[in-house]
C-alpha cells in the first residue's frame, strides 16, 4: 500500500470513522498539562486523528445511560480502526502507536509542573485528543471545553496513532464556531462553566460521581457535603452502581453537549429545547442556521 495522507485517510474513512485529519507531531497544540506526541514517541512525524459522531438520538434519550453504551460503541469503532491502521503503518517500516478513545489515563493529585496538590484528583490522557484534533485543523474547543466541529458540533469521539510516517498534515483552522450563546453555560448544574472559563474540579465531581457539591475546603462546607452524600445515599446503591459505572463507564452529565447548537449535519433532526425535530437551530453569532 502506498503510505501518503489521501491514502491513509480514505483507508480510515472506508472502516466507518466520520472524521479524519493530520498534524505534524512536533507542532501540536499542547494541553496542560503539557502531552506532547514525542514524549510518546522521540522519533514521531505525524499523529493521525479520528472522529466518530455520537448517536444524536442516544444523547437526548431520557437518562444518560443509553448515551454512554452508545459512547462505548464509537470508542471500541475508533480503538479497532486505530489498531489496524497503527499495524498497517508498522507493516510498512513506520513504528506506530494507536492512542485510545477512553483509557488508560494518567492520574495526578499533584501539578506535575509546580508539584502543588490539586484540590481533587485530576486526570489526563496520554495526549490531548481535542488538541490534536485542533492542531489538525478538525475543529476548536467552546466555552464547553469540549471540541467543536462543523460537521458535528461537540457530538463525536476522538482517537489518535502517532507515527513515524511523515504524512502530509493539515492546517490548524479559525472556524469561529462557538459564539456569544452561552448555552452550554446556562446548562451547567453546577456552574463549571462561566465566562468562558472551565471549572475542572466541580465538572469532574458531577460528571464523574453524580455530585452537586465537590469536596469541601473548609469546615463550613461540611455539613452541606454531608447533607448531599446522605441524600445520595438513600436513593442510590453504590455496590451495584459501582459495578455498572466500571463496567460500562457510566458517565453522569452530558448537558453542555446537548445544550450547543453547532453541527451542521443535526439540523433537520435535533431537538430543540422543547423537544420538536425539525426546526434548525440559529447560532446567534451570526444568525446562520445550524
Amino acid at each position: 500500500m502506498k503510505i501518503d495522507s489521501a491514502a491513509i485517510k480514505r483507508t480510515i474513512l472506508e472502516n466507518g470513522i466520520d472524521l479524519v485529519g493530520i498534524a505534524y507531531a512536533r507542532d501540536l497544540i499542547l494541553s496542560h498539562p503539557p502531552r506532547p506526541a514525542t514524549r510518546l514517541m522521540p522519533a514521531a512525524k505525524s499523529v493521525i486523528v479520528m472522529a466518530v459522531a455520537h448517536s444524536l438520538g442516544a444523547a437526548f434519550a431520557p437518562g444518560i445511560h443509553l448515551w454512554t453504551r452508545n459512547k462505548m460503541q464509537t470508542s471500541r469503532l475508533l480503538d479497532q480502526t486505530a489498531e489496524k491502521i497503527g499495524r498497517l503503518l508498522e507493516q510498512e517500516g513506520f513504528l506506530s502507536i494507536p492512542i485510545s478513545a477512553d483509557k488508560p489515563v494518567e492520574i495526578f493529585k499533584r501539578d506535575p509542573t509546580t508539584g502543588k496538590k490539586f484540590p481533587h484528583t485530576r486526570v489526563a490522557g496520554q495526549l490531548s485528543l481535542k488538541h490534536s484534533a485542533m492542531s489538525a485543523g478538525m475543529g476548536e474547543i467552546g466555552r464547553s471545553n469540549l471540541l467543536l466541529t462543523e460537521e458535528f458540533g461537540p457530538h463525536q469521539r476522538l482517537a489518535a496513532i502517532v507515527t513515524e510516517a511523515e504524512l502530509a498534515p493539515d492546517s490548524p483552522r479559525e472556524l469561529k464556531l462557538c459564539g456569544q450563546c452561552r448555552k452550554c453555560e446556562k446548562a451547567c448544574p453546577v456552574n463549571a462553566l462561566k465566562d468562558g472559563k472551565y471549572d475542572v474540579d466541580a465538572c469532574f465531581h458531577h460528571w464523574s460521581l453524580g455530585f452537586e457539591r465537590r469536596k469541601p475546603s473548609g469546615l463550613s462546607d461540611w455539613p452541606g457535603y454531608l447533607k448531599m452524600l446522605m441524600a445520595h445515599n438513600q436513593r442510590r446503591d453504590w455496590f451495584i452502581e459501582l459495578g455498572q459505572t466500571y463496567i460500562t463507564d457510566v458517565d453522569f452529565c452530558i448537558e453542555c453537549l446537548k445544550a450547543c447548537p453547532v453541527g451542521e449535519r443535526w439540523g433537520k433532526i435535533r431537538p430543540d429545547n422543547a423537544g420538536k425535530k425539525g426546526v434548525p437551530l440559529t447560532c446567534p453569532k451570526n444568525g446562520r442556521a445550524r
